[in-house]
């Protein structure tokens, strides 16, 4: 009965987690902030029929199943109308490269490849990623001293590889200082609180919405502006499958992502776009235009970053005791102590509730996603392209302003302006991830 109860909540958080991703600056993250705020009006309900036990499992794979789908569905708006989140920051532009070719589903079909791949890909590593970052190695207690000096390390190596030669040092100056320019917005905005002060219309925590109009600005909207001028529809699009990419590509693409969300579940404040970075590291390097293989290379890395990085994030909460995401911590807070995951050959029972609803998730979200691609792609050529950005562009604003208020709408403006600067000036958009990695670094130094 707990068994077909669990794929029950798993199917319900897909649908859930789907929804969210379809609408730009809803993440799960709020969702689950959401449940978690109501847990004493439904949580004692619940507990009378199931048992307290029960209940919190199921609660758990909700979750974990809301929280593997929101991914796959988030490039839909990502690839289509250039409205990130977290997650999908890094994929607009090659995303958009792609739709500009008439294959917008192709690109959306490739991340959901990748994400789903990865999802799968990570189960089996748990057990290694457990065995290094607990006991016996406790790789986690080894490091946790040197995180600071392993954020210079990523800091230090994106900047190098900006370019060579003469440009290549001009490029690395200008990319310096956009590093730091985002860094400093991100310091402004992250820090505790800085959202409360302001009049929201909408009563949702403020530290995971400030991130909404942070993203938006920073590689939302610029893509969007620097298309304003664009009279022309959209090239029909290609509705088929993806073509399949080279197979040293997709093995390549698929490790270096899962690699990658392995990597940074376990660091404080990283998440999906970070693991994008360093899956960008790993694999083929910054996407470039003139190689349109490279291009989708990245956006299946991208989907298996984000995915992986859903799924190490768990056994990382599980392991060490760190929730790394907002669900992470929601699930924290409503299994109490956390139940350790020790010996190796005893899988706490929330714990293998939470893998089973992440496997059945996203199954039924890729399943979802290419279904819901090809209307994307029909409607995306049936409206002339720079009234289609117009619109989202004003949507996103009002939505912004609509969530946040007008601090958030400032906030908006400053990185707008902050982010239509890279692809200007020929520097990698990349760069500007500094607005997560800056903070996270002046914390913990």
């Amino acid at each position: 009965m707990l068994l077909l109860s669990l794929l029950g909540v798993a199917l319900l958080g897909s649908l859930v987690g789907i929804a969210a991703g379809l609408v730009p600056g809803l993440h799960v993250n709020n969702v689950a902030l959401a449940l978690l705020a109501f847990e004493p009006a439904y949580l004692p309900a619940l507990a009378s029929v199931t048992g307290h036990a029960e209940s919190v499992v199921l609660l758990a794979g909700l979750l974990a199943a809301a929280a593997i789908a929101h991914g796959f569905a988030a490039l839909l708006p990502s690839v289509f109308l250039g409205a990130p989140d977290e997650e999908t920051a890094l994929t607009v532009l090659p995303g958009h490269r792609l739709l500009a070719a008439g294959r917008g589903m192709e690109a959306v079909l490739l991340g959901a490849r990748g994400a789903v791949l990865a999802a799968f890909l990570a189960l089996p590593l748990l057990l290694p990623f457990r065995l290094l970052l607990g006991d016996p190695v406790d790789a986690y207690g080894t490091l946790r001293p040197f995180v600071p000096f392993l954020l210079l390390l990523l800091l230090g190596v994106l900047l190098a590889t900006e370019g060579r030669g003469r440009r290549g040092a001009r490029r690395r100056l200008l990319a310096v200082g956009y590093l730091l320019l985002s860094g400093v917005l991100g310091w402004i905005v992250l820090r505790p609180g800085f959202l409360e002060s302001s009049w929201r219309p909408l009563p949702i925590p403020a530290a995971s919405l400030v991130l909404f109009p942070l993203f938006t600005g920073l590689f939302g909207l610029p893509t969007l502006l620097l298309s304003w001028s664009h009279r022309e529809r959209l090239p029909p699009q290609t509705l088929g499958p993806a073509d399949p990419l080279p197979d040293w590509r997709q093995t390549r693409g698929l490790l270096a992502g899962t690699v990658a969300g392995a990597t940074v579940s376990w660091f404080p404040g990283l998440g999906g776009s970070s693991a994008t970075v360093v899956a960008q590291l790993l694999g083929g390097g910054e996407p470039r235009e003139r190689d349109p293989e490279a291009d989708r290379e990245f956006l299946l890395a991208a989907g298996a970053a984000n995915a992986a990085t859903g799924v190490f994030t768990f056994a990382t909460l599980f392991t060490v005791f760190r929730a790394r995401s907002g669900v992470a911590a929601a699930v924290d807070a409503i299994t109490g102590p956390v139940p350790p995951w020790a010996p190796v050959s005893n899988l706490p029972p929330v714990f293998a509730g939470i893998l089973l609803a992440l496997a059945v998730s996203a199954v039924l979200a890729y399943a979802a996603t290419k279904r819901l691609a090809r209307p994307f792609a029909r409607f995306a050529t049936r409206v002339r392209y720079a009234r289609l950005v117009r619109t989202v562009a004003v949507a996103l604003a009002l939505a912004v302003f609509g969530l946040t208020g007008p601090l958030g709408l400032l906030v908006l403006v400053a990185a707008t302006a902050t982010g239509i600067g890279p692809p200007l000036l020929g520097v990698r958009r990349v760069h500007l991830m500094g607005c997560l990695l800056v903070p996270i670094l002046a914390a913990s130094l």
